[in-house]
């Protein structure tokens, strides 16, 4: 995902990667499981505590969703799966520590998911290094030609987010944007992307402003935003932040606030329930869309996907894992790296990583399968198979990404997340040509 994080943590970790890496070796530090026995684990790396530990409890509904239905084919090679939560803090001067710690005590720690913008540029090389094939959902553009050969990444870069913005906002039929984005990694990768798509389609960016987070007033910003006169609102920030400057832009429009678009990051109880409760219901379900990785709630994986979370019984918030698309592709991610243990019969990542490709795009004569149950079953039949899973078919570039389309959702008045539109991947590259 893509919140959080300070320039200052991401110097203080960087200076830390290269002896960080040296520890764990190249070989998840003796503790990877090849052909052994006991539980395969998923490292499932991402904020568990912290400002952003709610991304973190999504990304961990998704590995338990990907582990009921794992084990209830029967696991992995004859093993168990097994979620091993990896907390990043969403700070890279923490997550050094405690992701090769977790590379060097953790048995059998043989795949890993999650990985998000605010520390992936310190967590990835650690898990590269030690040889375990990934899933990220980080959106950092210096990964779009990455050449680690264990990241795989089946969700957009944050410029192609940020386009996707103004495509919504370009079909809603506004000219004129004003950018607001929190002084994070995440909400700033962005900006780029809205910048090419608005000069792409010939329209005004009236102001482009970054602000700090969760300050107690963003009046002088607001006055700024205002002078602009914008028609819609691209706003990136926390759930605190957002209901300020929403709050305070009221109050200075004489209670008129323009539709904001922003990222399905946004999409989660946290915040419908800051911004509601300073701009009311009518404007939370009518005047915001959320804009993120394409999943289609009719497709054959979706249900069986819909199935496993509310079926998972750690998972809390099923309705709001089912609304995020990037926590889809941890979901997919697992199922495909469990397959192609399967397929290679081994839990090597060495030995396994380049079966990924192969099952996510196919082979002329390959089975089309939804689930890791009907994968199994054709492999052990002794078929070749296509896994398309609940972000569509995949087809991953050389540099392992494949972006996919993109969705925009909403809120019901329950605070659950609702689609309100598709946008084709093409139409979005062509805002960035």
């Amino acid at each position: 995902m893509r919140r959080r994080g300070t320039a200052f943590g991401m110097l203080a970790a960087g200076v830390a990667v290269s002896l960080a890496v040296a520890a764990c070796g190249s070989s998840n530090g003796g503790k990877s499981s090849g052909s052994g026995s006991g539980p395969i684990n998923v490292g499932v790396i991402g904020p568990m505590t912290g400002p952003a530990a709610e991304i973190g409890n999504l990304m961990s509904g998704a590995c338990y969703a990907a582990v009921l239905d794992v084990n209830k084919a029967g696991g992995v090679l004859g093993r168990k799966l097994n979620c091993d939560l990896v907390d990043d803090t969403g700070d890279p001067a923490d997550a050094v520590p405690n992701v090769t710690r977790a590379l060097a005590t953790t048995s059998n720690l043989d795949m890993a998911v999650g990985l998000e913008s605010n520390t992936a540029a310190t967590t990835i090389p650690l898990v590269n290094n030690a040889h375990i094939p990934m899933v990220s959902t980080n959106g950092l553009v210096a990964y779009d030609k990455t050449k680690d050969a264990y990241f795989w990444r089946m969700t957009p870069s944050d410029d192609q987010n940020g386009a996707a913005f103004v495509a919504w906002a370009q079909r809603k039929g506004y000219k004129r944007y004003a950018v607001v984005f929190q002084n994070n990694i995440g909400a700033q990768g962005n900006e780029p992307g809205v910048v090419a798509a608005v000069k792409k389609i010939g329209g005004t960016m009236t102001t482009n402003i970054t602000i700090p987070g969760d300050a107690s007033s963003y009046s002088s910003v607001v006055a700024k935003v205002l002078a602009g006169k914008p028609q819609a609102l691209i706003l990136a920030g926390d759930p605190q932040t957002s209901a300020t400057f929403l709050s305070e832009y009221r109050q200075l429009n004489g209670g008129k606030v323009p539709p904001v678009v922003t990222s399905t990051d946004s999409i989660t109880p946290a915040y419908f329930s800051a911004v509601k409760k300073v701009m009311g219901t009518a404007y939370v379900t009518h005047d915001m869309a959320f804009i993120g990785s394409f999943v289609s709630p009719t497709s054959p994986a979706f249900s069986i996907y819909k199935k496993a979370v509310y079926g998972a019984s750690q998972i809390k918030d099923p309705a709001t894992i089912l609304g995020v698309g990037v926590i889809a592709s941890i979901y997919d991610g697992i199922n495909l790296m469990a397959l192609a243990m399967d397929e290679a019969h081994s839990a090597s990542g060495p030995v396994y990583n380049s079966k990924i490709e192969k099952i996510a795009s196919g082979v002329p004569g390959a089975v089309v399968v939804n689930s890791y149950a009907a994968g199994l079953a054709a492999l052990k039949a002794g078929k070749q198979i296509h896994y398309e899973g609940v972000d569509g078919s995949v087809t991953f570039n050389a540099y392992h990404n494949s972006p996919g389309n993109f969705s925009a959702s909403g809120f019901t008045a329950s605070g659950n997340p609702v689609l309100l539109g598709m946008i084709p991947g093409t139409e979005v590259q062509q805002l960035l040509s």
